[in-house]
Order: structure tokens, then sequence, then C-alpha cells
């Protein structure tokens, strides 16, 4: 019994410590990427900002939705 809990324990912490691990690499990874793209931000364009583009009956859709909700709730 105490052989299982043992390896339970060294597996638990074997686990953990490779997830901690897995972390700090992204964490790095992530660090450094921002760093790349904050030197470089010249050479990359901003995207345009999209165009909205909303139709005039707005207003009559909201009324039918809340027509249907009154008729549906009696």
């Amino acid at each position: 019994m105490e052989n299982l809990i043992s390896q339970g324990g060294t597996l638990m912490v074997i686990g953990m410590a490779t997830v901690f691990a897995f972390l700090v690499l992204l964490i790095g990874a992530m660090k450094a990427s921002a760093a790349y793209f904050k030197k470089f931000a010249d050479r990359y364009e901003e995207p345009e900002a999209p165009v909205k583009v909303s139709r005039g009956g707005g207003d009559v859709e909201v009324a039918v939705a809340l027509a249907a909700i009154r008729a549906k709730r009696g």
C-alpha cells in the first residue's frame, strides 16, 4: 500500500512539473511574440475597420418580435 501512495505522489509531482514547465514556455513564447510584433509593427498593415451596413427597418423587426412575444405569452 505504501508503494502505491509513493508512486501516486511521484506521478502527481511529475505531472504538475510538466504542466508548470509547459505554462512557463507558453508565457515565454507569448512575450517573445509580443516583443517581435512590437519591434516590427511597421511591417504589418492595420486592417481597415469594417463598414457597418444597417437597414432602415430595424424598428419594424423589433416591433414584430415584441408582438410575437406578447402573443405567445397571452
